[in-house]
């Protein structure tokens, strides 16, 4: 078995203060890691970390981009353990999107699709949710009843299938030590 990493954030930008308020959940935006200590996290969001206008597919890290910007981004890090076939289907999914990167968009239409529970599926367009369940789908990693289109962010909160490994600030996950990060922190 392998582990895969999945982050819930909250920056608190107005895009991400705003999915919250619609979503009521704590953390708006969703990331999908292969290492435990999270480098990099794949997802879809902010191309350049000062504007949230160009977006698409991203690989982020905790101290840089936006997060080195908003370094009191809040997060959760759940944990999955997967067949190891599974592991590999989703490293091929997201190193497939990664080689094909210019084509893929931010899908800001899905969005509003989603505020009324509606999917909205087009090819090569993601928000960072429908990617994160997208991945996980096309891996037969099967954590959710319902088309990956219609996942949100809170999907992931309290989801019965992941564990809790951390929650906290993102800048201080690594610079916990061994024991704090592989156990339940609340803040």
């Amino acid at each position: 078995m392998r582990k895969i990493y999945i982050v819930t954030t909250y920056t608190g930008t107005v895009l991400s203060f705003l999915i919250r308020k619609i979503s009521k959940s704590p953390y708006a935006h969703i990331s999908l890691s292969l290492n435990e200590d999270l480098s990099p996290m794949y997802s879809f969001g902010r191309l350049n970390p000062k504007t949230p206008i160009f977006a698409g597919f991203v690989e982020e890290n905790i101290n840089e981009g936006l997060y080195e910007i908003k370094q009191d981004a809040l997060c959760r890090v759940y944990s999955l353990e997967v067949t190891y076939d599974n592991y590999e289907k989703l490293v091929q999914n997201i190193m497939k999107v990664n080689n094909n990167r210019t084509k893929y968009n931010y899908d800001v239409k899905a969005l509003v699709y989603l505020s009324f529970n509606k999917a909205r599926e087009k090819e090569y367009r993601y928000v960072c949710s429908h990617f994160v369940a997208d991945m996980l789908y096309k891996s037969n990693i099967h954590i959710f009843d319902k088309s990956p289109a219609l996942t949100k962010p809170e999907d992931f909160y309290n989801n019965k299938n992941l564990k809790l490994e951390y929650e906290g600030l993102l800048c201080n996950y690594n610079s916990q030590n061994e024991e704090n990060i592989l156990s339940h922190v609340s803040c």
